[in-house]
């Protein structure tokens, strides 16, 4: 009488996981010094599971980025930035060309046919969030980046208390 009480349910055997992993990894980020050569330095950057749409990197990274963005006219909203991701290369950048460039080694799936994917600079958080425009990687971000604005008031005056 009790044994189909303790019997598992298939749906709760079926159940997809809700978690990512982050995996920590190394990029080059090129960029021109004062003098105006072309340096490359290895920076820590964070990417997701094989197949996901996103980079975590850290603020002077993402400034970096942004202010190239800035001055080659990209649209530039607030806390956020136009980049382009070339997908033979597989470096973000401003433009298809130029400097600075981040350098991912791993592969972020096509959008389209094109080999370039037009994508956002989050820049906002502990870390700065890439993200390709159109996927769900983007939704989240664009999501977590509005609540984030959303409870910034409330969090400050919560620091008064």
């Amino acid at each position: 009488m009790f044994r189909s009480v303790f019997r598992p349910s298939r749906n709760y055997c079926l159940r997809l996981p809700t978690f990512r992993l982050l995996h920590r990894v190394t990029a080059d980020f090129s960029s021109h010094d004062t003098d105006g050569n072309l340096v490359t330095r290895k920076v820590p950057i964070v990417v997701g599971d094989p197949g996901e749409h996103y980079v975590l990197i850290f603020p002077e990274v993402g400034r970096a980025l942004c202010a190239e963005s800035h001055a080659s006219a990209a649209a530039t909203v607030r806390d956020k930035c136009k980049l382009m991701f070339c997908h033979n290369s597989r470096s973000f950048g401003a433009g298809l060309s130029g400097y600075p460039r981040l350098y991912v080694p791993s592969i972020i799936p096509h959008q389209t046919d094109s080999d370039a994917s037009p994508a956002t600079l989050f820049l906002s958080g502990k870390m700065h969030e890439i993200t390709l425009d159109g996927t769900p990687d983007a939704a989240f971000a664009h999501h977590s980046h509005a609540t984030c604005q959303n409870l910034a008031s409330v969090l400050d005056q919560l620091k008064d208390m």
